[in-house]
């Protein structure tokens, strides 16, 4: 997700070309996604899970080498995103069971504000939380605060970056290379610092007025 245009969470410059105070604001702070979005916007916000499904990482592997069929639910280019993602920001291996959700931020006026994908090492959670997530549509926040798991955000990127096939479910006639605000963070648990999902998250212009 590195781009010229997309800084790390440490010693990032504040004068970067496209992205003003506010959006700066909204992606590098600790705020909650929802709560922004409906600040900014207005109106109150729904989270929509568009694509749900469960990835055994042994087999992520084959579907990377082989770009036939690809899982239920998604291709093998949002696969291999979800891969990356668990190996690069959560230290993954090979015996452990992904759960990838797409995410959409829907505003009650209809429109489409913003878009993420989440990826979530399921053997990393307490056994009644993992079987929750990975049978329903609940967010995981709500069940981590269900079964009392306290949890701490680390920001690892922000910036300006393409979020793909889901431009075309975002409202403002995204188009999937656009660069758009954009931010990658890691969920931990506080109990033994281990991250256990990692989120990106994409916003349309039109947040920001554009």
């Amino acid at each position: 997700m590195r781009t010229s245009t997309e800084p790390s969470a440490r010693g990032a410059s504040d004068d970067i070309p496209g992205l003003g105070r506010v959006e700066q604001l909204v992606l590098r702070g600790d705020g909650l996604t929802t709560t922004s979005l409906e600040i900014l916007t207005g109106t109150p916000i729904d989270v929509v899970v568009d694509e749900h499904w469960l990835l055994p990482l042994h087999d992520a592997l084959e579907t990377l080498a082989d770009q036939g069929s690809g899982y239920t639910g998604t291709s093998a280019h949002q696969t291999g995103e979800a891969v990356r993602d668990a190996y690069d920001l959560l230290d993954a291996h090979g015996d452990e069971t992904l759960l990838v959700r797409e995410i959409g931020h829907r505003g009650r006026d209809g429109r489409r504000y913003g878009a993420s994908r989440a990826v979530i090492v399921l053997d990393r959670l307490p056994v009644d939380v993992a079987r929750r997530l990975a049978s329903s549509d609940e967010p995981i926040g709500r069940a981590l605060a269900a079964s009392a798991v306290t949890v701490d955000r680390e920001l690892r990127r922000w910036g300006l970056s393409p979020c793909g096939p889901r431009a075309r479910r975002l409202s403002g006639a995204v188009r999937a290379g656009d660069p758009l605000p954009s931010r990658r963070y890691l969920m931990r648990r506080r109990d033994d610092g281990r991250p256990m999902a990692g989120f990106t998250e994409w916003f349309a212009p039109c947040v920001f007025g554009r």
